[in-house]
């Protein structure tokens, strides 16, 4: 019996024998495999983004140059006593603080913005700076903090014209020539009977609504909200401008910094009364 149930066994199992024994990986193999992950180190160090090492400079150096226009209130202007003030000075300050840093403003046209980031004379950038795709290969964009798109606005005590179809049969006040009058050609074709009234300026447009001249009219984001502690208010955006600040492309790690300072000022609400100080003059 137990020589039949140990014959079964082998017959089921195999014997110990029959275990085939560890077989080392062949030379060639273990060739190839270091070859293959040479070349994915190598792949990975060519091709992953690589840092310029600007954060560093900054905190060796101790100052952030922030590169801006002062020539463009309330966002940066020059005040009585010559210096830099405004939205974008506050926003940038903010950044230098979390940094540990000074802030250095450096003065520069507008169309030479882009030019100090590439020639490293700034190395931020915050001007009221509209996202432009064109550069998107040189610079990189931080999260948004403004809208400066075309709104609709009408006098705060107004509550007929709650949406954009609301103004058929209207008038509307629309600065000759700029975007608001383009947006307003728009209006015309998908509201019935809406009348288009042209002005100068937006400042103008907007007046002529205070005065209840027309019913609403059509401005830039910043022209509207400066309006607002005027008796305006902003029924819809019909198109979006985000302001953002830049950095060069390669400025990988201070991107990183300038958008978490984005964010806590977003989440505590310093954004807003900032704004709300530059912008609205409260």
């Amino acid at each position: 019996m137990t020589n039949r149930l140990a014959t079964i066994l082998k017959n089921r199992f195999g014997s110990r024998s029959a275990v085939k024994p560890f077989r080392p990986i062949r030379p060639i193999r273990l060739v190839v495999f270091t070859i293959f992950i040479v070349i994915v180190a190598v792949a990975l160090y060519l091709f992953l983004p690589r840092d310029d090492g600007t954060l560093a400079e900054i905190r060796q150096r101790g100052t952030l140059r922030v590169g801006l226009d002062a020539s463009f209130p309330p966002f940066e202007t020059f005040n009585a006593d010559g210096q830099i003030v405004g939205l974008d000075v506050d926003i940038a300050q903010a950044v230098a603080d979390d940094l540990g840093v000074e802030l250095e403003l450096v003065n520069i046209g507008f169309d030479g913005l882009y030019d100090a980031l590439l020639a490293r004379r700034a190395d931020l950038v915050i001007s009221g700076l509209p996202y432009d795709p064109r550069w998107t290969q040189d610079v990189a964009y931080t999260l948004n903090y403004f809208n400066a798109g075309q709104v609709l606005v009408v006098p705060q005590d107004d509550s007929t014209i709650q949406q954009m179809e609301d103004v058929a049969g209207r008038t509307v006040a629309v600065e000759w020539g700029s975007q608001a009058d383009m947006e307003g050609r728009h209006l015309e074709k998908e509201v019935e009977n809406v009348m288009l009234q042209r002005y100068p300026s937006a400042a103008e447009a907007i007046d002529a609504v205070l005065n209840n001249q027309v019913d609403a009219a059509i401005v830039d984001g910043v022209s509207a909200v400066g309006a607002l502690p005027r008796g305006l208010q902003i029924i819809t955006y019909l198109t979006d401008e985000w302001y953002a600040a830049a950095v060069h492309i390669d400025s990988h790690e201070l991107l990183d910094v300038v958008n978490q300072t984005f964010t806590r000022l977003e989440e505590s609400g310093e954004m807003a009364t900032m704004q709300t100080k530059w912008l609205r003059g409260e």
